[in-house]
């Protein structure tokens, strides 16, 4: 490793901007150096906030020499078109979840990272949280058995007032609803643990939202080899209830809750069952995921970046590897529009 200290620069200071600004500061190697929105109030105060320059114009911000990596935290639709630009400017580019809402937009976003010989990644915190880490590290070494079925719900709520933004729960800039929105994380996981999607049926509807987009999304999968898992995701729960993944193997089965392990039952060792795991988490506050669980995991997954930079390597959550979740996500609406099966 270099003693370079690499500069940041945040495009958008919403929701998720203090996770990432928090991240970068507990970087060794990373300053957070300039914060970017349209909103000149916004960028102000996240700049006062981290020490950072603020800017409205991001042609500004990306003209910055000492800048080196940019993070992408704007409403989904824009994260894509505003990471070429990045890329075209020489800058490494993060884009939180999900790296885009079409596949054609990723792949732009994907070349012009090869275009540009810089790198192109995404963040999807829960992956580097330790319990997800264990139980994809059983699946790699057989611990597990054969994977049989895994299994992903996401029972959580959003009000109308959270709707009523302008960009949540619509086509252009959100992509859809409560499946690439909220569900993506614990989908991301599935499709990490199970391996890749060869078949996908799907239904998705608004039940209680006046949005165009799904607060209800369900699905079927099958999986390479023939497994099996079942999707579900919602925004319309009543008061919200902890999202929960499960995976089922020949020896063993793991029941997360609320990112709290609620059920390990593995052949060889002791079960640990937990009944009140999953008493925290978003599952009606869209903040209230972002906790101290969630910051350690992007500084790795930020510092990953870094050390993809420095040894010349792609960065473990890469644009291909990001583009996955919104894949399978994608082909759940298509079988729902179509009401045929789609193959990917």
């Amino acid at each position: 490793m270099s003693n370079k200290t690499y500069g940041f620069g945040l495009v958008g200071c919403g929701v998720i901007a203090p996770t990432h600004a928090e991240a970068i500061m507990r970087l060794e190697n990373a300053e957070l150096r300039g914060v970017c929105d349209l909103n000149e109030e916004a960028a102000k105060a996240c700049a006062a906030e981290y020490c950072a320059q603020p800017h409205t114009d991001l042609a500004e911000m990306l003209a910055r020499e000492d800048i080196d990596i940019v993070n992408i935290l704007t409403p989904s639709g824009l994260h894509a078109r505003l990471g070429v630009q990045c890329a075209d400017a020489g800058k490494h580019v993060i884009c939180t979840k999900p790296i885009d809402i079409t596949l054609e937009n990723i792949d732009a976003l994907i070349a012009a990272g090869e275009r540009n010989d810089v790198k192109i990644a995404a963040t999807h915190q829960n992956r580097s949280y330790p319990i997800y880490e264990k139980i994809r590290s059983y699946i790699d070494d057989g611990r597990l058995g054969e994977i049989l079925y895994g299994n992903t719900f996401v029972p959580w709520y959003r009000s109308d007032e959270y709707y009523s933004d302008g960009w949540h729960g619509t086509k252009k800039l959100d992509g859809g609803g409560a499946l690439i929105n909220q569900s993506i994380h614990y989908i991301d996981l599935l499709i990490w643990f199970m391996g890749r999607v060869e078949r996908i049926y799907g239904f998705t509807d608004a039940l209680a939202h006046d949005i165009e987009t799904e607060d209800m999304g369900s699905a079927v999968l099958k999986f390479e080899g023939g497994t099996h898992g079942i999707i579900q995701g919602s925004t319309c729960t009543h008061n919200g209830m902890p999202a929960r993944i499960e995976i089922h193997g020949t020896k063993g089965n793991v029941l997360v809750v609320g990112d709290d392990l609620a059920l390990w039952d593995v052949e060889g060792e002791e079960r640990f069952e937990d009944a009140l795991a999953g008493k925290k988490g978003g599952a009606a506050d869209p903040k209230g995921g972002m906790q101290e669980n969630a910051i350690v995991s992007h500084v790795r997954q930020i510092g990953d970046v870094i050390a993809a930079v420095e040894e010349g390597r792609e960065p473990v959550l890469n644009g291909r590897e990001a583009r996955r979740a919104v894949e399978v996500i994608l082909s759940i609406y298509k079988s729902s529009e179509t009401g045929q099966p789609v193959a990917l």
